[in-house]
């Protein structure tokens, strides 16, 4: 088949076969083609294009176009998918190094990134809310603790023992900072400094504290429990529930807290986290409201 090269737009003879198969725009008695579209059916040998100048070779149409939706454009028509590329059937296509705002991926909810990296190869990432809850619960008595020079110290091992709260060393339990704001906020917990001081504290040595405890009460609110994520490069890893320390099972959600993100850091987050069996969460603020959306690699 052949075709001329108008205004980046390339006419053909209309084709019933290629329009069925959600190939341009039918025109009259012409199909209309974008570039990109042109190019893949000249890549599949299955059209030619000509200029006043003459004949068209992929090469110098390839210079005309945009890679990155073309690449994508024909790994999912390779792959079967009938993609009309002006809609990109609610494909984000992206480069592995554009920059991606958090909350604009609350947007992108239910849809795919295509991400095409270095080398041309293609990611398929699935964005979905999340908006689960867990299945933690918790019946504690007061107790007392001490802070201690940004840990707090209480000799309730059963913090430890039954809820998995901080770490057990000898015949005492080791709290986090977040973990002793939370039980002094439910009031359970009895210590020798305030909750201001404590959190001043927190704010003064630890970078975007108030998000992170915001976030940490969040999802405890919403019964998960909620750990240090420092072993898996995220802020926090969230469990289910726990039954007690003996019968630990494995975190189900790694929480990455970020105002922005390259495609190839969402991928590196989301490869990570399917390699130890988990799913990244990503929570986005807005004034004191919290909402996450959730990353998966799927196969297109």
């Amino acid at each position: 088949m052949k075709g001329v090269l108008e205004n980046e737009r390339v006419i053909i003879p209309f084709s019933q076969r290629l329009y069925s198969r959600k190939f341009g725009k039918k025109v009259g008695d012409k199909l209309v083609l974008s570039l990109e579209e042109a190019a893949y059916l000249v890549l599949k040998g299955s059209l030619e294009i000509y200029s006043d100048s003459g004949l068209i070779k992929f090469d110098d149409l390839f210079s005309l176009i945009d890679p990155v939706k073309f690449l994508i454009y024909e790994d999912l028509r390779d792959k079967g998918v009938k993609i009309e590329f002006d809609s990109f059937n609610g494909y984000i296509p992206l480069h592995e190094s554009e920059l991606i705002k958090i909350s604009n991926l609350e947007q992108f909810s239910n849809r795919k990134l295509a991400i095409v990296d270095g080398e041309g190869d293609i990611s398929y990432f699935l964005i979905k809310k999340f908006d689960k809850k867990g299945n933690h619960t918790e019946d504690i008595k007061k107790f007392k603790a001490k802070f201690a020079n940004g840990f707090f110290v209480t000799d309730n091992r059963e913090l430890f023992r039954k809820y998995f709260y901080g770490t057990e060393k000898g015949n005492r339990v080791i709290l986090s900072l977040f973990e002793a704001l939370y039980l002094l906020e439910v009031s359970v917990m009895i210590t020798n400094v305030s909750f201001e001081k404590i959190f001043n504290y927190g704010k003064s040595t630890i970078r975007d504290f108030e998000k992170k405890y915001q976030i940490y009460r969040d999802l405890r609110s919403r019964n998960f429990m909620v750990k240090t994520g420092f072993k898996f490069g995220s802020e926090f890893r969230v469990y289910d529930e726990i039954k007690s320390v003996s019968e630990l099972g494995h975190s189900k959600y790694l929480v990455k807290i970020k105002n922005k993100i390259t495609a190839f850091e969402l991928a590196g987050d989301v490869r990570l986290a399917t390699a130890v069996n988990k799913t990244v969460i990503y929570p986005i603020l807005k004034k004191r409201k919290i909402k996450y959306v959730m990353a998966k690699r799927v196969k297109y």
